[in-house]
C-alpha cells in the first residue's frame, strides 16, 4: 500500500484496477464468497439501482454522474467514497426539486428544513425523515472534513441502492401530490 493508503496514480497504474479494490470478496448469486476477478461484478452491482422515468431530468442527471464516478473506483478507490458524498449531494437536490414542485416560490432552504417541510406535506412519514436527516448529517461531515475519509464500495453501493429508493419514493406516481414541472 503507498503511503496515501490508496493508489497514488502514474503513467504507468492509471489504466490498472486498484489493489484494493481487487482485495474484497463478493457473494456469488449461489451464495458463494468469491474474488474480484475483474470491474464487471462492481459495474453490475452499481448499474442496477436506477431512478424511475418520473423523477426530473435534472436530478437523474445528478445521480447519473455520481453513480459513473462509483464505476471508477475499481480503477481509484477513492472515487467510492467521492461517488458517495455526491450521492448525499444528489439527495439534497431530489429534496429541493421536490419542494419546488409543491411550491414553485419555495424558497431556498436548509436541508433539514426541506425534510420538515415535505414531512409537514404529507410526503415523508417519520421513518423516511429520520432516514432522510441521516443522509443530511453524512452530507455535513462530507462537506467539511478534515481529513479525506474512504468508504469500500459495499457500503456505498448499498447507499446507491437506498438513495434511488428514497428519491423514487419522493417522485413516485402513487404519490397523489406529484406533479411534474
Amino acid at each position: 500500500m503507498e503511503k496515501l493508503g490508496y493508489k497514488q496514480i502514474t503513467k504507468e497504474n492509471w489504466l490498472l484496477p486498484d489493489k484494493i479494490s481487487t482485495s474484497f470478496l463478493v457473494r456469488s448469486p449461489n451464495g458463494e464468497l468469491t474474488e474480484i476477478k475483474n470491474g464487471e461484478i462492481y459495474l453490475e452491482m452499481i448499474l442496477k439501482p436506477r431512478l424511475d422515468e418520473n423523477v426530473p431530468l435534472e436530478v437523474q442527471r445528478l445521480y447519473e454522474v455520481a453513480r459513473g464516478v462509483l464505476i471508477y473506483g475499481y480503477f481509484f478507490y477513492p472515487l467510492y467514497t467521492l461517488g458517495c458524498e455526491q450521492l448525499f449531494r444528489v439527495a439534497e437536490a431530489a429534496l429541493s426539486v421536490r419542494c419546488r414542485m409543491i411550491n414553485p416560490h419555495h424558497e431556498k432552504e436548509t436541508f433539514r428544513k426541506k425534510i420538515e417541510y415535505l414531512g409537514k406535506q404529507g410526503l415523508l412519514n417519520e421513518p423516511e425523515m429520520m432516514r432522510w436527516n441521516a443522509l443530511r448529517q453524512l452530507r455535513n461531515i462530507s462537506s467539511h472534513p478534515a481529513d479525506q475519509s474512504i468508504y469500500p464500495p459495499g457500503p456505498v453501493i448499498s447507499f446507491l441502492s437506498k438513495i434511488a429508493d428514497d428519491i423514487n419514493s419522493l417522485f413516485s406516481k402513487n404519490n397523489p401530490s406529484t406533479t411534474q414541472i
